[in-house]
């Protein structure tokens, strides 16, 4: 198996861990939050820091996925 095939699986199971860890988190947040029957909803809007953290994050991710591609495929 060639560098780019073991690239390509390799940053397949990084996206599926990152997945996993998102959908465990969310998954134990939504079960916290039913079990505590508290019915008023917490207000996030108007949070800058969260605003830009939720939307780096995932920027930093991609970035940290896309350069090794790129750099396998430029490199002769």
């Amino acid at each position: 198996m060639g560098f780019q095939a073991e690239l390509r699986w390799f940053l397949m199971v990084v996206c599926l861990v990152i997945f996993g860890l998102v959908f465990a988190v969310m998954l134990a947040s939504a079960w916290i939050q039913h079990r505590k029957g508290d019915k008023e909803v917490a207000n996030f809007h108007g949070s800058v820091a969260v605003e830009v953290c939720w939307a780096l994050a995932p920027l930093v991710i991609v970035m940290q996925l896309v350069w090794p591609t790129v750099r396998s495929v430029l490199t002769p």
